[in-house]
């Protein structure tokens, strides 16, 4: 899968959690400035997992803040394995 591919799936996992454009809210917090609880951002993380086939641990899942690093993690996640 090419990271154009990636990039992709991710933004229609965003689309279904209601980030219809994830380039303007890409350093927005989810919590903090998207009002999303922990338990939504658990479900967002989980659908990207889902649709690129790779599985976080809990610790990494904690540390994902905003949709950017969520993108930059996902990516750099799959060029390695």
């Amino acid at each position: 899968m090419t990271d154009y591919s990636k990039i992709k799936s991710m933004v229609k996992v965003f689309k279904s959690y209601g980030i219809h454009h994830p380039s303007k809210v890409r350093d927005a917090g989810f919590e903090k400035d998207l009002g999303f609880d922990k338990v939504f951002v658990g479900g967002l993380i989980y659908d990207v997992e889902e649709a690129l086939q790779v599985f976080l641990d809990q610790e990494e899942v904690d540390r994902i803040q905003d949709p950017k690093g969520l993108i930059r993690y996902m990516l750099d996640k799959t060029s390695l394995s």
